[in-house]
């Protein structure tokens, strides 16, 4: 019977804007908080902060999903991408029982917010459009849900919380009210992260749990692998998209071209800015946020991480990238290789007009 005196839950939904935004910009139309930079609670060092910390707007509240309106905010990041978040408190005093997680994630999940998340960051893009290079909403989406626990009604300690309520949190994680096998529930709470006896972080690959009075890093650290996620997933389908096109292309002949014209131009000009251009955004993506070291947030990104692929992706994402370098120096080799042959038909054609020209003026 234990309960929940102070909790929410936040429903997260990234979007790709565009090539890139201005923060400035935007921060001058519109009216904007930047995310705060990371406390030291946790001995965080100064040095760890973002980049080039992303701006909050303020969107409006949303009803008719629990028995309080929730908050809509956006979270703009400089890469071109945005998180948009619901995030409800949970009903105070003793009308949230610890074992109503389990049917408040899954009503969550079967909300589908996604359409209206949509609406909300069509809505924001024109709004600061001016502020985007290249804008153009992505049709990929990425989401993820936040459930935390800021004080129960008796003190708990983290493996007390695990022992006791597996099954409860196993369920929450993966949006379940019947019971999960206990492989299933050993999988779902794999990853866990803690800093005193009294915290803890759950990650799975579509949902955390939060047991924490001061859980605001945390959750900033999720919102942003889910936008890592997200950018990982924009970043494959671009270049897979191209690989298509360009294969296509690569298996054409080339004609005979005039000396020094360049038949694939276009296309090597293309291969060359995609190749920089998605190697340019993984690298800001992954620079947004510096963690380094054996600290409680480097530890929750590293485990997130794992549970969301990130590595496999990047694996994909450079293998996709070696395609492109391969494409780029096959169309160049090609021509070089068709010109090269081609002036040398050229200077035997002279030569022959010259050795005429010879015998003729004789």
């Amino acid at each position: 019977m234990t309960r929940i005196l102070q909790g929410q839950v936040v429903a997260l939904f990234a979007f790709d804007l565009g090539y890139e935004v201005s923060l400035e910009k935007m921060s001058a139309m519109m009216a904007t908080t930047p995310v705060q930079p990371l406390s030291r609670k946790k001995q965080t060092p100064t040095y760890l902060q973002y980049t080039k910390p992303p701006q909050i707007l303020h969107l409006g509240l949303s009803s008719g999903h629990f028995s309080v309106p929730g908050n809509i905010q956006a979270t703009v990041f400089d890469f071109g991408a945005v998180s948009i978040s619901y995030r409800w408190p949970l009903p105070q005093g003793e009308s949230t029982l610890l074992g109503d997680l389990p049917r408040i994630s899954h009503n969550l999940y079967h909300f589908n917010l996604e359409p209206h998340a949509r609406e909300q960051a069509e809505s924001l893009m024109k709004k600061i459009e001016p502020a985007i290079v290249r804008p153009k909403l992505a049709d990929l989406v990425e989401d993820y849900y936040l459930f935390i626990i800021e004080k129960l009604d008796r003190p708990l300690k983290a493996d007390d919380l695990m022992t006791e309520f597996q099954s409860t949190l196993a369920q929450t994680l993966r949006f379940e009210i019947t019971d999960l096998s206990r492989g299933q529930q050993d999988e779902a709470l794999s990853q866990s992260v803690s800093y005193y006896t009294d915290d803890l972080a759950l990650v799975d690959w579509n949902a955390a749990i939060i047991y924490d009075r001061d859980y605001e890093d945390t959750a900033s650290v999720l919102e942003l692998l889910n936008v890592e996620l997200l950018e990982a997933r924009y970043i494959d389908g671009q270049l897979d998209k191209r690989i298509g096109d360009y294969g296509s292309l690569a298996r054409k002949r080339l004609e005979l071209p005039i000396p020094l014209r360049q038949p694939y131009k276009q296309a090597i000009q293309d291969l060359a800015e995609l190749r920089l251009e998605s190697s340019l955004l993984s690298e800001r993506v992954d620079n947004a946020l510096k963690l380094v070291g054996d600290l409680y947030l480097a530890r929750l990104h590293r485990a997130a991480a794992q549970r969301f692929y990130l590595q496999e992706w990047d694996r994909i994402i450079s293998r996709r990238l070696e395609i492109i370098s391969d494409f780029y120096e096959l169309l160049t080799d090609r021509v070089h290789t068709v010109q090269s042959q081609t002036l040398e038909v050229i200077i035997v054609v002279l030569i022959l007009v010259e050795l005429v020209l010879a015998f003729v003026g004789k």
